[in-house]
């Protein structure tokens, strides 16, 4: 009897499955800044809790808050004031206000990076970040507060994501949503928070509206 025709026994191939996708696709970039802003509030929370003696807030806003009144000689001009044009949206006054900015840029900034790519959507966040500290100097060149938190750069791809959402064939149309958004700042500005802070509301809207030149300026580039 011949061997030629047994075939060995071999187990069927295991079905190939797709992996099943993350919980939250979040974007490079956008995981980052979220872990930065997330990290050095924790680092300053836990160092103010576990050495009193020292008040890590008060040094961090002290050294990285935006403080008009040293860009218009109302204060002193010292070596870190140029810094603070981009280190005052890293700090944060809570949990509320560090939360608030975490998930909209965590929900806007995926998509958004998603959309234009790194570069770009890192142009339209440190572009209106320092547009909202520059609108706020200009409407309170002689304001001794301190501004904080990433609100502006947030605000800014809020807007560039209202933009690029829009139809293309609609640009005036995005004006009614402009003024609804501006209307709503300042009416949170004069309000205040539920703890009862301040709100930049004009940085806000200063983000906000950069964030929507930018974009504009983007995609003309890019036609």
């Amino acid at each position: 009897m011949s061997d030629d025709n047994i075939i060995p026994f071999q187990l069927p191939p295991k079905p190939s499955t797709p992996k099943p996708p993350p919980m939250l696709n979040i974007p490079p970039v956008t995981q980052a800044l979220a872990a930065i802003l997330i990290v050095i509030h924790l680092v300053i929370t836990v160092g103010d809790h576990l050495f009193s003696a020292i008040d890590f807030k008060t040094i961090a806003i002290a050294y990285g808050g935006f403080l008009p009144a040293s860009w218009s000689g109302s204060a002193p001009f010292e070596w870190w004031t140029p810094g603070t044009l981009l280190t005052f949206s890293l700090l944060h006054a809570g949990l509320i206000h560090l939360g608030v900015n975490v998930l909209m840029l965590v929900a806007m900034g995926s998509g958004l990076e998603k959309s234009i790519g790194v570069r770009d959507y890192a142009l339209v966040y440190v572009g209106s970040t320092l547009c909202a500290a520059l609108t706020h100097f200009a409407i309170y060149p002689d304001s001794m507060t301190m501004i904080i938190g990433a609100s502006g750069g947030v605000n800014g791809i809020l807007g560039a994501m209202i933009y690029l959402m829009k139809p293309q064939q609609s640009n005036g149309k995005i004006l009614p949503v402009i003024l609804i958004y501006i209307g709503i700042s300042v009416a949170v500005g004069y309000m205040g928070t539920p703890d009862g802070s301040d709100v930049a509301w004009v940085a806000h809207i200063g983000g906000f509206l950069s964030g929507i030149g930018i974009m504009m300026a983007l995609i003309k580039h890019r036609k």
